[in-house]
């Protein structure tokens, strides 16, 4: 949980991690529609108005620096997917032997009943939470004494299960050490207080202005100036890749 060490009111509506990536979202935002900010007010054309908030932004990242451990969420990612992809072909080659073992047969259940489909849709959707149980409840069933038999008389080594059983330890470590880092939540200091409302002051000026620029002339656009929209964004990003939703703690 965050922990606040200061007196400074917090004004950012956000938590103290998601300011950042919010905050690059609207100022490519402002860039793109400068020009139209600029007819609404020379303020917003002006080139201190973009060099301050700029000057902002490298104070607010040298104290929060979300970066690295988005780049390390990323790896997470990518290496969740790889071992997820390898267990296809493995799980093919166990399908073929049990359908064979249940025509003699040797197995305590059913082929269906070993949740093949199940492993395979969760490595599709890429649920990784839910692909870590499922290979659980498969390594459960291939422990069972009579089904080790019966796959061992078709091929079936203990090499081939330990396979599944390192990619299944190797998912629960990923999964456990990424709900740690989509939970963590920055330390709220005094500094980092009044670096981040500092930023803030600029995002709301820009969103509000956004706002009222397109309300008749483009509703649709208007809405993208929106702080709710833009944190559902962020949330998403951040979650829909692992099957995880973050809590929703501001």
């Amino acid at each position: 949980m965050a922990t606040t060490t200061a007196a400074t009111t917090r004004l950012f509506r956000c938590r103290l991690e998601e300011l950042g990536p919010l905050n690059n979202m609207v100022l490519a935002m402002f860039e793109t529609d400068q020009q139209d900010f600029g007819k609404a007010s020379p303020d917003y054309a002006d080139a201190a108005y973009l060099q301050e908030w700029t000057v902002r932004q490298a104070a607010f990242t040298a104290l929060v620096p979300t970066g690295l451990r988005q780049a390390s969420a990323k790896e997470v990612t990518r290496t969740m997917t790889e071992v997820s992809k390898s267990l296809r072909d493995p799980l093919n080659w166990l399908n073929i032997r049990l359908n064979r073992a249940e025509k003699k047969g040797g197995l305590s259940v059913s082929v269906a009943d070993f949740g093949l489909g199940k492993v395979r849709n969760e490595i599709t959707t890429r649920d990784m939470e839910g692909l870590d149980g499922a290979l659980s409840y498969l390594l459960k069933l291939l422990a069972v004494p009579a089904n080790q038999a019966a796959l061992a008389a078709q091929g079936h080594s203990a090499a081939d299960t330990q396979g599944f059983v390192a990619a299944q330890q190797q998912l629960s470590a990923f999964n456990t050490d990424q709900n740690s880092s989509l939970n963590a939540t920055l330390e709220l200091t005094d500094e980092n207080i009044k670096a981040g409302n500092a930023l803030w002051e600029y995002i709301v000026d820009v969103l509000g202005t956004g706002t009222l620029l397109y309300k008749e002339t483009n509703p649709k656009k208007a809405k993208t100036y929106a702080v709710a929209t833009l944190l559902k964004r962020i949330r998403k990003e951040n979650s829909s890749t692992f099957g995880i939703t973050p809590n929703p703690t501001t």
